[in-house]
């Protein structure tokens, strides 16, 4: 297994470019044309590392069996968990975005302590240590309003799909879960216009599993992470994802470090 805490994109693709420059180096005092077709082959590989290294970076860690590390803690080659280990026991933690298509200012008040109720029931029923994080952010009204729109619009093409498909287990509720979602949508434009000021809010759970194996704490964390998500989505009626790679230790970051407000990729959406 190999251990790395210097895979990144920025230096996987230093890495190539520096081959180049050897390449080139070769071409000029040894003019060849295998040389310069390997030239330009890692001229196109240092510019997909350094603009898609993000969805690389995970996939070369896994064929390689790469352990990613920073600082005490590690990455395996999944690139879905962080592994720390205390003393003769590893701590596995596991990160999940949650999405709400409606928010509870769209709610009626029975709705909204109907919510509550079913939410902490669900939420008690377990056993385990999570942990569910808001991290809120003003937004830019214009470039929000046109997000908006085009999410509205987004979700009016997809819900003309669905009425148009042949009748199926699954479209009563997905009718139902875009008709919520332009509603939202229109709330949203609405509030603007009556002179509320948006935020943007990204929501993220975590939760976490010990054992003395490194490979029993990852299964553990992970079957509490599935479990979650499905309490979470079921309650909340709610959109749950799981993170990896790059998103999963921004969140991880963020407990530590929050972005600055003008940083608005850094957002997960």
């Amino acid at each position: 297994m190999m251990y790395s805490d210097i895979l990144t994109n920025k230096r996987m693709a230093m890495m190539i470019v520096a081959v180049q420059l050897v390449l080139l180096g070769a071409l000029i005092i040894y003019p060849n044309g295998l040389i310069a077709l390997t030239a330009i082959i890692s001229f196109v590989l240092a510019a997909a590392v350094w603009r898609f290294g993000f969805i690389i970076k995970p996939i070369l860690a896994r064929q390689a069996n790469v352990l990613e590390g920073f600082g005490q803690y590690e990455i395996p080659s999944s690139q879905d968990v962080i592994v720390k280990k205390l003393g003769n026991r590893y701590y596995a933690a596991s990160y999940l975005l949650v999405r709400f298509s409606q928010s509870s200012t769209e709610k009626t008040p029975d709705q909204i302590a109907l919510m509550r109720q079913s939410y902490e029931r669900a939420l008690s029923s377990l056993n385990y240590v999570y942990r569910i994080s808001n991290m809120v952010c003003p937004v830019d009204l214009s470039k929000y309003v046109e997000k908006i729109k085009e999410k509205r619009s987004g979700a009016e093409s997809r819900l003309s799909e669905v009425i148009s498909l042949p009748p199926s287990a699954n479209q009563g509720s997905d009718i139902a879960r875009l008709k919520r979602e332009i509603e939202s949508c229109e709330n949203q434009l609405e509030r603007i216009q009556s002179g509320d000021r948006p935020m943007k809010i990204l929501n993220f759970a975590m939760t976490c599993a010990s054992s003395h194996s490194r490979d029993d704490a990852i299964t553990r964390v992970k079957q509490q992470a599935a479990e979650l998500r499905t309490v979470v989505a079921s309650t909340l009626d709610t959109e749950i994802l799981p993170l990896t790679g790059d998103d999963m230790k921004r969140c991880f970051e963020w407990d530590h470090i929050l972005p600055d407000k003008e940083d608005h990729d850094e957002f997960l959406y």
